[in-house]
């Protein structure tokens, strides 16, 4: 990359002074919208929010579009490639690149510097922030959702622990990095400055759920999806837009779009709706995703106990994986096997061998509306809890393959799906300290699934 990224961070960050802990987060706020102490005008001070605000974006714009050439050079891709060409190896979860990235070089510069955080993304319960360059994001509950957000790392622990637990798990979650409440002085003292802009939609301190941060499907993906589907008076304004450069795909493995249905009015790659017939057409892998959603579900309900009320399967890109604990799990070496290494023996080299990290995966993520459930209700009411569990799969957005379907690949991909989930539901299960009596209820889930979609369409 020809821009020198630490030049740019020394150079344009301005380096904020640390808020002294006998400052009120109330007088934080006010600096916003009043003079200070020396008589600057508030609208000086706006005026300094927003070169935060502008820079934030020009870093997460410089960010993507490293990651970006990255890509590129990685898969030669070529700039004559058709779009849907470009989607199909790009999003396929084939394709890897080097644990080696700007990103990290990116990181590691940014560790002083007083980069505000940008909206990435809303929702029901709240909005998420990153701060570019940091490699993890902050959900922060609106004043009605506070309890949502707690439920929401509840299940969220719970689901990741249940992945960490088996030996090979397609889907990941993101790690769970912490949790800070609004009592949290300390943190909100330190914290509280960054957060700028005219997105704040409720007041600050609020409750915040810190988790690693899923990166957007990268920009050689977004403009292939633009040029494909985005109308075409609408794409020089899309594609400027930077909201987005937030760019997840949900999986629709259950909706086709109508024949007749006009081009969307506004068109957002924010929360990107891939339907199954889009994923046809694009010659994606649609049988790997209905394969690891089965897992993962059955994971979720029979290991987590979390019924996935709401959850989102969606492809984004890897985050950076350069020296991680992942990494140094990944080499896999005993002492005693260092030992007979010869000496100065490359292990970087076997790191790269060992974990390399995809372009594009499917990630699970959004549990602030899942219920945990304890086990002995599936033992001593399991006609309720089947009840529910099947009003949350269909009550979802169509992430799954719908059962008793007679068109291809839809009937293909409930086979798969279903067989998926019955796998991973029976070597769940399986466990010591499991009742057996549970083993009987994932076909139950299944064949109350196929029942209800048949009454549906009779």
């Amino acid at each position: 990359m020809d821009l020198d990224v630490c030049q740019l961070v020394h150079s344009q960050v301005p380096q904020f002074s640390h808020i002294p802990h006998y400052v009120s987060r109330i007088s934080i706020m006010q600096r916003r919208h009043q003079s200070n102490e020396s008589g600057i005008p508030s609208s000086a001070i706006t005026s300094t929010l927003r070169n935060d605000i502008d820079l934030t974006n020009r870093l997460s714009a410089l960010l993507d579009a490293a990651r970006n050439e990255e890509l590129i050079s990685e898969l030669q891709i070529l700039p004559s490639v058709e779009p849907h060409e470009v989607l199909s190896r790009v999003l396929s979860p084939s394709p890897v690149v080097s644990t080696a990235s700007s990103f990290a070089f990116f990181n590691n510069a940014q560790q002083a510097s007083s980069v505000g955080f940008r909206s990435v993304g809303f929702g029901q319960c709240g909005i998420v922030y990153e701060r570019p360059g940091r490699a993890y994001v902050v959900k922060v509950a609106r004043p009605s959702f506070e309890d949502a957000l707690w439920a929401d790392l509840q299940a969220h622990l719970a689901v990741y622990h249940a992945f960490a637990n088996q030996q090979s798990v397609e889907i990941r979650t993101p790690k769970v990095f912490s949790y800070v409440p609004k009592t949290d002085n300390e943190w909100w003292d330190a914290h509280l400055e960054l957060f700028h802009g005219p997105h704040l939609s409720f007041p600050l301190p609020a409750m915040a759920l810190i988790t690693e941060r899923i990166l957007p499907l990268p920009k050689l993906a977004r403009q292939a999806l633009i040029d494909a589907y985005c109308p075409v008076p609408s794409r020089v304004a899309v594609t400027a837009q930077d909201t987005n450069r937030d760019c997840l795909a949900r999986i629709y493995l259950g909706r086709r779009r109508g024949v007749n249905d006009p081009p969307p009015a506004n068109f957002t790659l924010r929360n990107f709706n891939l339907c199954l017939d889009q994923m046809i057409e694009l010659n994606l892998p649609i049988q790997h995703y209905a394969k690891a959603i089965g897992q993962a579900m059955a994971i979720m309900h029979w290991s987590a106990n979390v019924d996935c009320y709401d959850v989102e399967f969606v492809l984004g890109s890897e985050g950076e994986t350069t020296y991680t604990e992942e990494i140094c799990r990944s080499s896999g070496l005993s002492v005693e096997q260092i030992a007979s290494l010869p000496p100065h023996t490359s292990l970087d080299k076997i790191m790269r061998t060992n974990f390399r990290r995809r372009t594009t995966r499917v990630w699970v993520l959004d549990f602030n509306l899942c219920s945990k459930w304890e086990e002995r209700m599936g033992l001593e009411r399991p006609d309720d809890l089947i009840a529910h569990l099947v009003a949350a799969f269909f009550e979802n957005d169509p992430y799954y393959p719908r059962p008793s379907q007679d068109l291809e690949p839809d009937k293909s991909l409930w086979f798969t799906f279903s067989s998926s989930y019955r796998d991973a539901a029976a070597s769940v299960l399986s466990v010591p300290g499991k009742d057996p009596r549970l083993a009987l209820l994932p076909q139950k889930f299944l064949d109350a699934c196929v029942r209800r979609q048949s009454e549906g369409s009779a």
